[in-house]
């Protein structure tokens, strides 16, 4: 017998809607945007409340920063409502509030979009517009490197062009021999400088640089490499392609026009991330995560553990993962390393979380 998810019923209920049914309750968005609108805090306020009740509209789902500080859809949101008003109902009545039928069968479990660990605490994290302003430093700062096509040969060499480099201000320094990567954030602001060591002999391939004795290093669960660069074309496409490395944005924006290519500089997906993708109002998301696996098991292994961190932004985005089934890949290479047309290959092969 086929049953029907409470996603796949909330998926029914368009923007109109949602507000229709809190208007039922005198509750009215304070403010609106393409990508959320904010409502009073019905979900544990009787009347009134703080303009903190976001509802994300390509997720439909509710997000409770002050008292609850945690995640629900429109049904979870009206026995929360309910309750206040002293009257307790079913998650099947809260359906048939939405106008919804309710006749049908409903599996009315939640695990597709709570039942894991990273969820539960993303739920109970810092809100964003709570966390201090990301430090930032005066992009003068980088004219004390050059761009120099003799420091940079290894990436020319790599399949990375010349008008890439130079869009997002790769430069060399001669003395530490590294080739200078910028970061900024999506406003243009330069908020961190690491370095590429080329020297055999170097103590990290990668580390942030240091300027008259200050590191200039920074969170990157708080930004994308490349989110100042490629959002426009983010915006146009809703769509984002995540690495782990800044080269492979490079190259990306190197093979095709639109450059949607972010980098997290590892494999962590953080709140922030999430806003920021929000922010720019992405519906899909791929996950193209470095192949470090060089067996059919060890693939196997990674594969689950990508699926799981998809899993992450699946309740806000429709998620897939790029994974080498065929092993052409070199141990630790992105995706994209191999060549275009190979890249393109995993891209149609993609795995829906």
């Amino acid at each position: 017998m086929a049953y029907r998810t409470l996603r796949e019923l909330r998926e029914e209920l368009n923007d109109e809607q949602i507000k229709n049914i809190l208007a039922q309750f005198n509750v009215e968005p304070r403010t609106e945007t393409d990508a959320f609108m904010i409502f009073p805090t019905c979900c544990h306020n009787l009347e009134g409340g703080s303009p903190k009740l976001y509802y994300y509209k390509n997720t439909k789902l509710f997000k409770c920063y002050t008292e609850c500080n945690e995640m629900f859809d429109i049904f979870r949101l009206l026995v929360k409502m309910m309750h206040l008003r002293g009257k307790e109902i079913t998650l099947r009545q809260a359906v048939e509030i939405c106008d919804l039928d309710s006749s049908q069968n409903i599996d009315f479990n939640y695990s597709d979009i709570q039942d894991f660990k990273y969820m539960q605490e993303l739920m109970h994290s810092t809100s964003v517009s709570d966390l201090p302003p990301l430090k930032t430093y005066d992009i003068m700062t980088l004219n004390r490197y050059t761009f120099d096509l003799n420091g940079l040969t290894s990436w020319i060499e790599e399949g990375i062009s010349i008008s890439e480099l130079q869009r997002f201000n790769i430069k060399y320094d001669p003395i530490e021999n590294c080739i200078v990567i910028p970061n900024f954030d999506i406003n243009g602001h330069l908020i961190g400088v690491r370095g590429r060591f080329l020297n055999i002999d170097a103590k990290a391939k990668y580390a942030p640089l240091w300027y008259n004795n200050v590191c200039l290093s920074h969170p990157t669960g708080r930004n994308f490499y490349g989110i100042y660069e490629n959002k426009e074309a983010i915006q146009k496409k809703k769509t984002v392609i995540i690495f782990e490395g800044e080269k492979s944005v490079l190259k990306y924006g190197t093979y095709y026009k639109d450059n949607i290519a972010l980098a997290t500089l590892g494999k962590t997906i953080t709140y922030s991330h999430i806003q920021l993708l929000l922010k720019l109002g992405v519906s899909r998301v791929v996950l193209a995560y470095d192949a470090d696996y060089e067996t059919t098991e060890e693939m196997l292994t990674k594969r689950e553990e990508y699926l799981k961190i998809a899993k992450i932004l699946t309740p806000y985005f429709s998620t897939t993962i790029l994974i080498d089934y065929d092993l052409q890949l070199n141990y630790k290479d992105s995706p994209i390393d191999h060549s275009k047309e190979y890249f393109e290959k995993l891209i149609r092969q993609r795995q829906g979380a």
